[in-house]
């Protein structure tokens, strides 16, 4: 019926919410783990694993769930950037930022887009953690595309790398590696492309190519189509 949700779109909405919670949950309990010992650590370790599962799947989950239905609005990267960083290490610990002076806002889907880099950053993290550096940058193109990437200092990425954003393939053995699958997806959704340069022994960078404006896209041909009359009126 109008006005309700479809069955993918519902999905994708609870699973993608779901996720947000989880992570903002495995920091705290990360947290409780380590302050804690005996029966505490021990119960922490526990929901922390629980909590690792149910995150998983929710990845899977929203990865396969169709189309996705972007919630548009300007967003200032950066800013988003620092959020997910903490997200991931609790206080922003081992994080360099490199945005120009000049990034400027994006027009974006901001939870998705958190989602984007809350796994890109947790990648990086789980490769070099507190002993490593991680660099979140970005600068612009030009023609209103802007490059955001995640860079770390790491051991870099074995194996062939053109398949890393494969479903279940994953930058490490362990998990699911659905994760990589819905980063490419989400930034697809946003008209952009994802790559990732990585030699063993000399890091991980991930590049974001993304339009700062949808209306400058064509959504069939990604060549620009803005007039001097500006939007059409279906925008």
């Amino acid at each position: 019926m109008k006005g309700e949700l479809k069955d993918k779109e519902a999905i994708s909405l609870i699973s993608h919410e779901i996720k947000n919670s989880i992570a903002g949950l495995k920091t705290g309990i990360k947290m409780l783990r380590d302050m804690g010992s005996g029966d505490v650590k021990e119960i922490s370790d526990t929901l922390f694993e629980e909590l690792k599962y149910l995150q998983d799947i929710t990845f899977d989950v929203l990865s396969l769930s169709g189309a996705l239905d972007l919630k548009l609005e300007k967003i200032n990267i950066k800013k988003l950037s620092i959020e997910s960083a903490e997200i991931v290490t609790g206080d922003g610990s081992s994080i360099d930022l490199s945005f120009s002076d000049d990034f400027p806002a994006v027009f974006c889907d901001k939870n998705l887009m958190k989602s984007v880099l809350v796994n890109l950053i947790h990648n990086a993290y789980e490769e070099v953690g507190n002993k490593g550096r991680i660099e979140l940058g970005g600068r612009i193109l030009g023609k209103s595309m802007v490059e955001i990437w995640v860079k770390d200092n790491g051991s870099g990425i074995k194996g062939d790398i053109n398949s890393i954003f494969k479903n279940f393939k994953s930058r490490k053995k362990k998990g699911t590696g659905i994760g990589l699958s819905l980063v490419k997806k989400i930034v697809n959704e946003h008209f952009g492309k994802i790559s990732v340069e990585s030699n063993p022994g000399e890091g991980t960078k991930f590049i974001i190519e993304m339009p700062t404006d949808f209306h400058y896209v064509d959504r069939r041909s990604g060549k620009e189509r803005r007039s001097s009359k500006g939007r059409r009126k279906e925008d």
